[in-house]
């Protein structure tokens, strides 16, 4: 193991984000003597039990006993790894990180600072006009027909790009933006003709699309009745650009991810007025598609922050085709997926604004996994044991949507779902198989059923968390307690000594560390540790070491070397149990057997030396 090619910049990227601020964008800090304190949202928090140290640089929920550094902060807010929380700090700090590319020219098309200035100065322009002009007053009131209060066309940032062709391009060059740089952005468009721009959003309600880090990166425009050309679709989204990507994100995950992460449940709606009902009536993990059915890249990205993934579809036909469609996502995701599909003819808004947030909780609790709703609809007003020819359609209907998995699928997913149909259908489960692979073989299949590849990038290697307890735990606080300490443990403690392969990870890194030139304190420890349980280790013996500063005996010199000096007792002992071993097994001379016993006698003297307490001065 060796020191990350990137260490200088993780440290230019963690000295230009302070904890305060990275964890006070998400949550509500309040001060608590040194340090602040928040409730965590990983847990149901009644009171504030998320500390965050300024002069550490960390944080620690000790409900959860979990902790770290801003990068793992970031690592579980977002569900992503360490590198690419080190990318979302150091854009956040605007630091640049060459991946073999140079980097994009400042104020260009393609530097991504640029595009997202330009997307939150739209933002503002756009709720500013909902909010404060005369001439929007006739939404404002469409607004409350349609159920959205106060509060929440605050929340969700909603605004309204008044029906102009130039609105917007009209106002971009005086803040510093150009017609090009909107085009990148998706907020305009090149004329036919070649001679200028127009704005792409005109006459609708402006829903904004954030990322996980809080930033507008796209937009949702909707219709509004008798404003405007009508002859549209009623909702638009801004086009693919460098920050957004249809299929990669959820409209309303950044307000969900918290709530999601307590509950384990995710709930994919079809319409932004829809996530907002949810959000008005209570109901926090609600995220919607934007303009696309729910795909593999929104199971990758829900799975970071739940295990159930229920998506809830209108009551009508287009939302039961649409219920069918993800039986394959279902099959070939290790993740619980369930449908609910709402009473005919009502969206979630409609129900929710009808019923109330309890009796939607209630279908909610009841919603049939994808599987189980497909069985019932295929089966439903067939008698399957006198109807032989409906029964085959509905059978064959099931199996061919089960080929659709990859050959790679979930296997125990696949066994469940045949077992289940080989018990409703009253067939054995070997012929349900055969079938299976028989409509995989099929050319039509293949080329109807064709998936997106997966991701060829490697996971991450998995770390083995192992607890660090005892003498081990002992060394590395004090190595924590007093950094000038730890290059005399490096040079007597021996690796191999160690208990545990994290305990042996841990002190590798600290010599990396060494031979690296760099400061031995915690700090850099953790900023050279990508695995967020192990900062959590090395943080908790940080508050280890502080809480017992007060009731600590001897100095830490004296307590190193005897940490030491038990160390080399243990190693010493096992020594003298191999050496025994020897004696009984080997076959050896006088002589051989004779030096192996001045060995043992010696290795016994320092064994003894080692044991005894230190004169008295």
């Amino acid at each position: 193991m060796s020191l990350p090619a990137d260490f200088d910049v993780r440290e230019r990227v963690r000295e230009a984000n302070d904890i305060v601020d990275v964890v006070g964008a998400s949550l509500e800090l309040r001060r608590q003597g040194s340090s602040f304190v928040a409730r965590c949202p990983w847990h149901d928090d009644k009171k504030p039990s998320l500390s965050v140290n300024p002069v550490r640089q960390s944080w620690k929920c000790w409900p959860c006993d979990i902790g770290g550094d801003v990068f793992s902060f970031v690592m579980r807010r977002d569900g992503v790894s360490f590198p690419e929380a080190l990318k979302i700090l150091a854009d956040r700090a605007g630091i640049e990180i060459q991946r073999g590319s140079a980097p994009a020219e400042k104020g260009s098309v393609d530097d991504k600072a640029t595009l997202l200035s330009a997307l939150k100065w739209a933002e503002e322009r756009f709720f500013n006009y909902l909010a404060k002009s005369p001439a929007a007053a006739v939404v404002r009131d469409y607004l409350q027909e349609r159920g959205i209060d106060e509060e929440n066309r605050i929340r969700f940032r909603i605004g309204f790009a008044p029906d102009q062709w130039d609105w917007l391009l009209g106002a971009a060059l005086d803040a510093g933006f150009s017609p090009q740089i909107l085009q990148a952005a998706g907020l305009a468009l090149a004329r036919n003709s070649g001679s200028g721009h127009y704005d792409f959003f005109r006459g609708r309600l402006m829903f904004p699309i954030y990322d996980l880090q809080d930033r507008p990166i796209a937009f949702g425009g909707r219709h509004v009745p008798m404003i405007g050309d009508q002859s549209g679709g009623k909702y638009v989204n801004t086009s693919e650009t460098k920050l957004f990507s249809k299929s990669q994100h959820l409209y309303a995950l950044n307000m969900a991810r918290q709530a999601m992460q307590r509950q384990r449940q995710a709930l994919v709606m079809e319409g932004y007025t829809d996530v907002i009902a949810a959000r008005q009536h209570g109901i926090e993990t609600a995220v919607a598609c934007l303009g696309v059915a729910v795909g593999d890249s929104h199971v990758r990205l829900l799975k970071r922050f739940v295990d159930q993934i229920v998506l809830v579809l209108d009551g009508d036909a287009a939302g039961q085709r649409r219920a069918d469609e993800v039986l394959e996502l279902f099959v070939s995701a290790d993740v619980d997926m369930r449908v609910l599909t709402l009473p005919q003819g009502q969206d979630p808004a409609d129900f929710l604004n009808t019923h109330g947030a309890d009796a939607f909780r209630e279908l909610i609790a009841q919603a049939p996994d994808a599987i189980e709703h497909k069985l019932n609809r295929s089966t439903a007003g067939i008698d399957l044991v006198r109807d032989t020819h409906a029964a085959s359609a509905a059978l064959d209907s099931m199996l061919r949507l089960v080929a659709k998995s990859p050959q790679n699928a979930n296997n125990l997913r696949i066994e469940q779902t045949v077992m289940r149909l080989s018990r409703t259908f009253g067939l054995p489960a070997d012929t349900l198989k055969n079938r299976i692979t028989e409509h995989r073989n099929d050319p039509r299949q293949n080329r109807e059923f064709k998936r997106q590849p997966e991701p060829t990038t490697a996971p991450p290697p998995q770390v083995r968390h192992q607890p660090i307890t005892g003498i081990d735990r002992e060394l590395f606080e004090l190595m924590i307690e007093r950094a000038d300490l730890v290059p005399q443990a490096l040079e007597s403690v021996e690796p191999r000594w160690l208990a545990t392969d994290t305990a042996r990870a841990l002190m590798t890194i600290y010599e990396d560390l060494e031979l690296g030139g760099h400061e031995l304190d915690v700090q850099n420890v953790l900023l050279a540790v990508e695995d967020a349980h192990l900062k959590s280790v090395l943080v908790n013996f940080q508050q280890s070491v502080d809480d017992k500063a007060a009731t600590v005996n001897g100095p830490p010199e004296v307590r190193m070397q005897a940490v030491i000096d038990r160390f080399r007792g243990t190693e010493l002992e096992e020594q003298r149990r191999r050496t025994l071993r020897d004696l009984e097994s080997s076959q050896l001379d006088d002589d051989e057997e004779m030096e192996l016993l001045k060995q043992m006698f010696a290795q016994e003297r320092t064994r003894q030396g080692l044991l005894a307490p230190p004169p008295s001065e």
